[in-house]
């Protein structure tokens, strides 16, 4: 059990051709069912690039394990949402399969003032075995200014609490354009961090 805040990233693989009906479930029967039970992601996106996209992703801060619990419980227990997964999925599954894991904080997440003019990247970014302390330092005291000088910026940096492929860590960052993105990838995968599944995302306002 987590004491203490911790943050739960979740990807869910939508059925080819159906992005559209996931966002609006998420804008319309969401938006409400969330509210309702203390639910408040702190973004949500799809990705138009990557492994297995596209994805519907959201992240979210918890302070604790009882509170996450709690939430999630009033949430599958309301027959609305039951409901609303019935009707949206319109006699197929929206969803595929979904990825759950749990983070803590390297880097606190920022909230960008503009963020419709950035083009942002999920980076799952392995780090090299034994290097968790180094990787740590290496995102708080470093990459932000090596991106700053190529027009990118970290808005959150979490290491994986689980999941498969450990130690791995997940990295948000803001470009002022694709191109710069495409040319600076490099920067994100200094040792000690190593590959990454790169993700594009789009994001969705409500």
């Amino acid at each position: 059990m987590i004491s203490s805040q911790f943050y739960e990233l979740r990807l869910y693989q939508v059925e080819r051709g159906r992005m559209n009906d996931m966002i609006a479930r998420r804008k319309d029967a969401l938006q409400t069912l969330f509210q309702r039970h203390g639910i408040a992601p702190l973004g949500n996106w799809y990705t138009s690039m990557g492994r297995n996209s596209p994805l519907f992703v959201y992240l979210m801060r918890w302070p604790d394990w009882e509170t996450r619990q709690k939430a999630w419980a009033g949430f599958y227990s309301d027959p609305e949402w039951w409901a609303a997964r019935e009707s949206t999925n319109a006699g197929s599954e929206l969803v595929e399969r979904y990825e759950l894991n749990f983070l803590k904080e390297i880097h606190p997440w920022v909230a960008h003032p503009d963020v419709s003019r950035l083009t942002l990247e999920l980076h799952i970014t392995k780090i090299d075995i034994g290097r968790s302390a180094a990787a740590e330092a290496l995102v708080k005291n470093d990459l932000n200014a090596r991106l700053a000088t190529h027009g990118g910026q970290v808005l959150g940096a979490f290491e994986y609490l689980t999941g498969d492929d450990l130690p791995r860590a997940a990295l948000f960052v803001g470009w002022d354009n694709a191109t710069q993105a495409e040319a600076m990838q490099h920067l994100l995968e200094a040792a000690p961090l190593n590959r990454s599944d790169r993700y594009r995302l789009t994001h969705i306002p409500l």
